[in-house]
């Protein structure tokens, strides 16, 4: 019987594209690529996610890799980008109603403390039963260990647990716990919605 669903954050809750991000400090095109290949894209971002170093150092390396006059820039994004991601309304009322439902509600995500904090601290909290994030645990999804975690810290039976994720590595890794699991896109809301209908 299904009681637990836990989503992934970026691209099921919320639309995480750099572009979209960048787009929000006035840079110009050449700024913009600059920017995206010496923060988002660089082997960094994915050691913030992985809690290999922490946003503050990360933000010293960028530093290191830009014209001075980016400097202010970096320093600007690096503390600020989390409240320039657009969430998915529709996803939210989505979990409010399954919430009226009974389910219980929890967020699993590879992503930094920044936006981890972030969303903890914001009205966003109000969703969810709790969360595991990959910074704090020092794991990402698809490691296996990462969703055991979340199923001991919340005594959770992984039979009753739904997963929902739009990385296939990712939900493929939820089954081999013995999960269920769903690989979400946004236009796929109506299809989630008919599969936990169906549970």
């Amino acid at each position: 019987m299904l009681k637990n669903i836990i989503f992934d954050f970026g691209n099921v809750i919320m639309n995480y594209d750099p572009n979209e991000i960048l787009n929000h400090y006035q840079l110009t095109p050449e700024e913009h690529q600059l920017l995206l290949k010496n923060i988002f894209q660089s082997k960094e971002w994915l050691e913030i996610d992985a809690g290999k170093i922490t946003e503050d150092e990360a933000t010293e390396i960028f530093l290191s890799r830009v014209p001075q006059k980016l400097q202010h820039k970096v320093k600007q994004i690096m503390t600020t980008w989390p409240g320039n991601v657009d969430f998915y309304e529709p996803v939210f009322h989505y979990i409010s109603d399954l919430r009226k439902d009974g389910y219980h509600i929890y967020g699993l995500s590879n992503t930094g403390m920044r936006f981890a904090n972030f969303v903890k601290d914001s009205e966003m909290g109000d969703y969810f039963d709790g969360y595991v994030f990959s910074a704090q645990e020092k794991l990402v999804k698809p490691d296996p260990r990462i969703y055991q975690v979340l199923l001991s810290r919340y005594f959770l039976k992984p039979e009753e647990c739904l997963f929902i994720d739009d990385l296939s590595a990712n939900t493929r890794a939820a089954q081999e716990v013995g999960m269920d699991a769903f690989t979400f896109k946004i236009d796929k809301l109506g299809d989630l919605e008919d599969y936990i209908a169906e549970k």
